[in-house]
């Protein structure tokens, strides 16, 4: 599903920044990239405004697995009960005067106004907050403090650097693996590898096996 400004070529990378999650929301959802392609939590939130888009998913032949909710997602955030189990992504219509155009792509953009909101919403959240965004004085200012990661992406005018905010640290343990790897030779570089050992372990004693898991489990207790 083509979108302007969506995920289709980096879901892997932001998929590789999730920890562990009971519920999912995806604000701004588009295309859905990440949400399509992400192991589903236990409850799954899409939130988009534009009712184009709502049409685009509900005529689109294959299965929706998540909550489909046409509205505002400022207004969803401030309204919702937060539990703390949650994972919020948010991919807002990037600031215009950062964009290499500055021209409008969306139906809805955002004004500088509603970003300053949006960035105000989400730091009360009592929940994993990522988002994403080019970067800008009002972001660095607004989320000093935040993780970051960045990296080069294609865009509709060439190449350029995309940013992720997180108001956790980088994970140590995530909620899916299948992309683990920055580009498409070491994801498969490492799921051959998990392959092989899986293979290896299912050949071994049942008490040896659980020998050796025993003392991996005690190695991830010393982190």
């Amino acid at each position: 599903m083509n979108y302007p400004g969506g995920k289709g070529g980096v879901y892997q990378r932001l998929i590789n920044l999730m920890p562990p999650h009971e519920v999912y929301i995806e604000t701004h959802l588009g295309g859905g990239a990440v949400i399509r392609n992400k192991k589903p939590a236990k409850q799954n939130i899409g939130i988009e405004i534009d009712p184009n888009t709502i049409k685009m998913w509900t005529k689109t032949p294959s299965k929706i697995d998540f909550e489909l909710i046409h509205g505002d997602a400022i207004h969803y955030l401030e309204s919702h009960h937060f539990t703390g189990k949650e994972l919020v992504y948010c991919d807002p219509p990037y600031l215009r005067k950062v964009r290499k155009k500055h021209y409008p792509i969306f139906r809805y953009e955002y004004t500088t106004e509603q970003h300053e909101k949006l960035l105000e919403v989400i730091k009360s959240l009592p929940c994993m907050v990522m988002i994403s965004g080019y970067e800008s004085s009002l972001y660095k200012k607004s989320l000093k403090g935040w993780h970051t990661y960045s990296f080069q992406a294609a865009s509709h005018h060439g190449i350029a650097t995309e940013w992720i905010w997180m108001n956790y640290p980088p994970p140590v343990e995530l909620h899916d693996y299948r992309y683990l790897g920055d580009n498409f030779r070491e994801r498969e570089r490492i799921t051959k590898r998990t392959k092989n050992w899986v293979a290896r372990l299912k050949k071994i004693p049942v008490l040896e096996k659980n020998a050796l898991l025993y003392a991996l489990n005690s190695l991830n207790g010393m982190n």
